[in-house]
């Protein structure tokens, strides 16, 4: 099949196995389907390590994808597979395994880890419609010819029974002028220095070193979003640096967990946003998805943020995936100064260590939240967690700064957490477990869970690893989430409202990248998960003003406290900071 297209919008079907649709300018597209074809009929289960290595005609499915373009006419492309509708087994209960080459006889690039099939919640911008699964994309801007194996197996869980069964797909590739942004491939996590990636080992109840590979440290569909722990320890680091995939590293040789947040840009529609599976009728009270894209970081989108009707547009990329001093206003995003990030780094706990030992600060669970003034904060955060100190202490190094967590910085997590991609959309839970549960402890241990959403009631406290009830208190559900962000100590956050410094005696904050810069006491900055998106009040779980900042009152706290009913990831509130009580969290920018 060969497309060659004009400046007039073209779209080819093909009645048979595969699909192609194309909307592009002045390019050429070879689509080839090879004589082989998948199908599974009565198959018998399989573990992955047979499946990836499948070479019967009926398990495995080769096509290729010619394109012939240049630098000034970029064309991107997705590849999907579509369930058949007479298929009779259920979507867990497969495998599919995407490899791709260059060459057709090496197929080392796994596009696709092995996946149950997956389908897309709603039509996306290139023409795939809820239900299909998206296997790859990609952004060409040259000659280039992609060789594709594709696998599919009965998973090794599935339990036999009497009764025939059978799945079937048809393979569909869409292609559009442009860069890529579709919702389905987050930006792979950027490590700094001697970071170390890690999954959590459920048989051992410990954490242990994993692979850098897409869905084995990380799969953002299944609410596994991608940690990574410090050691401080110079010996133990470079020990477990060089250790193979799946070494423990205990808790108490680690003195940071981070969360990867990928970049991504973001709309909300119908006021409270669309409504998951499981989930109640989108209101204020229990609010809604926001509509997410993980985009590259060449992308800024610069939509209202909203949309009304079925088809998400209006997107926007939060001034959070930008790094200088002119990120938060539209007009200057882009000025020479700025870096736009392909993510950021934010700390799974709030700080933990020991006050007045800033050298030692951690974010670890299990432990007393540190709490302090917000200049200490922020001055020992850059003192000792950047340049000589950061390599000495935590192993950072490269390009990267390591500072207090800004409003749009909270906002990143709140709305990715507020999405299919988090804790909502989670289908471990329904209706109000939807949100996120409440730290209670009143001796403030980070992770705890008080296995509820917002309450008076104080049970007792269960660990940030006990599946459900604990680990309910994520960003996620899952143990892969970020904790503390609704409950436990009020956090405060760099967001000051017209440069003043109300009890912050001679605190110089060295550029205004370290901070959002407010005016007016109503007005806000797209992102920042308060008042200019519509989620102020959500959750009913009120902020203590209709408007950002009290007469005097400077800065903000999020979170709420433990002993707040009302608190949540939404939850803000404007505060003077001077009683030195409050608690915050870290964020690594790295470029």
């Amino acid at each position: 099949m060969i497309v060659g297209v004009g400046y007039a919008a073209f779209t080819f079907s093909k009645t048979g196995v595969t699909e192609n649709a194309i909307t592009t300018s002045a390019v050429t597209m070879i689509y080839t389907e090879g004589d082989n074809q998948i199908s599974i009929n009565n198959a018998v289960p399989i573990t992955e390590e047979v499946g990836k290595t499948l070479s019967d005609e009926n398990y495995v499915f080769d096509f290729t994808i010619n394109i012939k373009t240049g630098p000034k006419m970029p064309i991107s492309y997705e590849v999907t597979a579509v369930k058949d509708a007479s298929s009779t087994m259920g979507n867990e209960d497969v495998r599919l395994y995407l490899q791709k080459s260059l060459d057709g006889t090496n197929y080392n690039d796994e596009v696709l880890e092995p996946s149950p099939y997956t389908p897309l919640d709603v039509d996306d911008e290139f023409g795939a419609k809820a239900g299909e699964m998206v296997m790859d994309v990609g952004t060409v801007s040259e000659k280039v010819t992609y060789y594709y194996r594709l696998r599919m197996w009965v998973d090794s869980s599935y339990e036999l029974s009497s009764e025939a069964k059978s799945f079937t797909v048809k393979v569909n590739v869409y292609g559009k002028e442009g860069g890529y942004t579709s919702s389905g491939t987050p930006n792979p996590p950027e490590l700094v220095g001697d970071m170390i990636p890690v999954i959590y080992d459920d048989a051992s109840n410990t954490w242990v070193k994993s692979s850098t590979s897409k869905g084995k440290w990380y799969n953002y569909d299944k609410q596994m979003w991608a940690n990574a722990v410090t050691i401080k320890d110079t010996t133990k680091r470079a020990t477990y640096k060089n250790a193979e995939v799946g070494t423990s590293i205990p808790i108490e040789d680690i003195n940071t967990f981070m969360v990867w947040i990928p970049r991504y840009s973001y709309t909300l529609g119908n006021t409270y946003g669309y409504q998951i599976e499981g989930a109640e009728t989108p209101s204020q009270k229990t609010p809604g998805a926001f509509n997410i894209k993980f985009v590259d970081k060449n992308t800024i989108d610069m939509g209202s943020g909203k949309y009304t009707g079925d088809k998400p547009d209006n997107y926007f990329t939060p001034s959070s995936f930008c790094w200088g001093d002119t990120c938060d206003d539209e007009a200057t995003r882009e000025d020479a100064g700025n870096k736009e990030l392909s993510g950021i780094w934010v700390s799974k706990f709030e700080i933990t260590g020991t006050r007045f030992a800033y050298n030692d600060m951690s974010s670890i669970p299990n432990q007393v939240s540190l709490r302090d003034e917000l200049n200490y904060f922020f001055e020992n955060i850059l003192t000792y967690m950047n340049n000589e100190n950061g390599l000495t202490n935590y192993g950072f190094s490269g390009n990267y700064d390591t500072h207090m967590i800004k409003n749009t910085e909270w906002g990143a997590m709140a709305y990715l957490s507020q999405s299919k991609y988090g804790k909502y959309g989670n289908k471990n839970y329904s209706g109000e477990n939807k949100e996120i549960y409440q730290n209670k402890s009143s001796e403030f241990i980070t992770g705890s869970s008080n296995g509820t959403p917002c309450t008076d009631v104080i049970n007792t406290q269960v660990a940030y690893n006990v599946k459900g009830a604990g680990t309910g208190a994520s960003t996620t559900g899952t143990i892969y989430g970020i904790y503390d962000t609704s409950g436990g100590r009020l956090e405060v956050v760099m967001a000051n409202h017209e440069n003043k410094n109300n009890y912050l005696g001679d605190l110089i904050i060295p550029g205004v990248r370290y901070y959002n810069l407010y005016t007016g006491q109503t007005s806000g900055i797209k992102g920042d998960a308060m008042m200019r998106d519509g989620t102020y009040g959500w959750f009913v779980d009120r902020s203590y003003q209709d408007y950002m900042f009290e007469d005097g009152e400077n800065w903000f706290l999020r979170s709420g406290n433990y002993d707040n009913a009302f608190g949540n990831i939404f939850s803000f509130y404007s505060t003077q900071i001077w009683g030195g009580q409050e608690s915050t969290r870290f964020v690594v920018a790295t470029w």
